[in-house]
């Protein structure tokens, strides 16, 4: 009797639908989005129901993110509801850059729990002060304002070449399609800026949201052009290797984009110094360049042109198969020498080292012994010009000593922690015999 009743309840449950799930009928007489750049988002819904809506939200998430934002929206219940939600642009919190894709949808909640969603919209938000013109395919989209069309052009051009040599170079291919906004005057660049942004800033690249923000005077082509495809990089590398659990070494984040500034040759402003650092051999090690880069403008460019120089050099001599399974392994979330062994068989001592030997440097003092394989020492010296330093190196007794140097350490001190053990379980035992022989 009890099985049958359960069993009733059960199907009752199951069968009959409860208020909640019905869902709540909507007519949408209007549906809207507007912006004003840097002032607000707006959205508005009109809608009318035979019973009354009691509950408005508006979700809504920017393209190529995860998280949904969802909020209530201002209105008067009823059977006919004009409700609205204002993101409000002024607040830093709430900056969003131009270029932003948004796609929002409305949840309509009746008195007793029924529901209707509207379908899902987009906005493409813009900064409205400026008439753009724009060149486009379905990898990037530029715009820019001031300028004739080959100007333009030109910087389309150039935009999809520092594409194919990330492909070509290191098999990184773009996820989604990115957005290039090119401002004519650094007073433009900064008013279209969150208010934290700093007076020397040239240009921006928001990976979160696909799109490079960047001033570029018609006049100065040249360098935006490289500038350009520094900042651009970043967002296409940020594609390839985002993950929940590690960023990339700093010195290869901005070394990949300094390297394709030009894949040749580095650029003016890091050359150099750069030459003139080895020259004097006061270079920064992979683990000081992973860090953030120095303030100091001219250690800054050293940062940004030994970082361009190092990818050059694992470009040329590990090839790009390795260089797409390196960044493989960071979108994994791996630590940097765990990444660089998996894929290029050395830490980053030993790709220093590799690298300084490259420049006619001996490795550094004391990590001798992080030099990669002996194959790949003979190959890289074959590369480069003889100078008269040591250029290959074996591992030798004395390298080997303070390994055995700590090992003799360990075993006196377990030796002497067995003596004192006996010396215990002796004392121990007299102490025993003694009350025995008192007993």
């Amino acid at each position: 009797m009890k099985k049958l009743l359960y069993l009733l309840l059960l199907c009752l449950f199951t069968v009959t639908p409860t208020l909640a799930d019905t869902p709540l009928a909507v007519t949408v007489q209007s549906n809207k989005a507007d912006s004003g750049f840097r002032d607000h988002l707006t959205f508005t819904l009109s809608a009318t129901s035979p019973t009354e809506i009691k509950e408005v939200f508006l979700f809504y998430k920017v393209i190529g993110q995860i998280a949904i934002s969802r909020n209530e929206a201002t209105f008067t219940s009823g059977v006919s509801i004009e409700a609205s939600f204002k993101l409000d642009q002024t607040l830093p919190a709430n900056y969003m850059p131009p270029g932003t894709e948004v796609e929002y949808w409305w949840k309509l909640v009746g008195t007793n729990g029924e529901e209707f969603k509207t379908d899902q919209a987009r906005l493409l938000y813009l900064d409205d002060r400026h008439e753009w013109q724009s060149q486009k395919n379905d990898r990037l989209t530029i715009y820019w304002y001031e300028g004739d069309a080959v100007f333009g052009q030109a910087l389309f051009d150039r935009a999809n070449v520092a594409l194919d040599t990330l492909q070509t170079d290191l098999k990184v291919n773009l996820k989604d399609p990115i957005k290039i906004f090119i401002y004519a005057s650094h007073d433009d660049l900064m008013s279209a800026l969150s208010a934290g942004a700093q007076e020397w800033t040239g240009g921006v690249a928001f990976t979160e949201f696909g799109v490079v923000v960047i001033g570029i005077e018609p006049d100065a082509l040249d360098w935006g052009l490289r500038a350009m495809s520094h900042e651009m990089t970043h967002l296409v590398i940020h594609q390839a290797t985002n993950n929940p659990y590690s960023d990339l070494p700093r010195w290869l984040d901005e070394g990949v984009a300094v390297y394709n500034e030009d894949k040749n040759e580095l650029v003016d402003d890091f050359k150099p110094v750069l030459d003139e650092a080895i020259k004097q051999d006061k270079l920064m090690t992979l683990r000081t360049l992973s860090s953030p880069f120095p303030s100091d403008p001219l250690q800054a460019n050293l940062a940004y042109g030994q970082s361009g120089a190092m990818v050059k050099f694992m470009v040329d001599k590990y090839g790009a198969e390795a260089m797409g399974k390196l960044l493989e392994i960071f979108s994994e979330g791996a630590l940097y020498d765990e990444a660089l062994k998996g894929a290029l068989g050395t830490d980053s001592d030993g790709l220093y080292n590799a690298w300084r030997v490259s420049v006619n440097l001996p490795p550094m003092p004391g990590t001798e012994s992080n030099m990669p394989t002996v194959e790949a020492q003979v190959q890289t010296q074959a590369e480069a010009t003889p100078a008269p330093v040591a250029t290959a190196v074996v591992i030798s007794p004395t390298q080997t000593a303070p390994m055995m140097d700590n090992q003799t350490t360990l075993l006196l001190i377990a030796g002497l922690c067995c003596c004192f053990g006996g010396l215990v379980l002796l004392v121990i035992g007299v102490v025993v015999v003694m009350r025995r022989a008192r007993g």
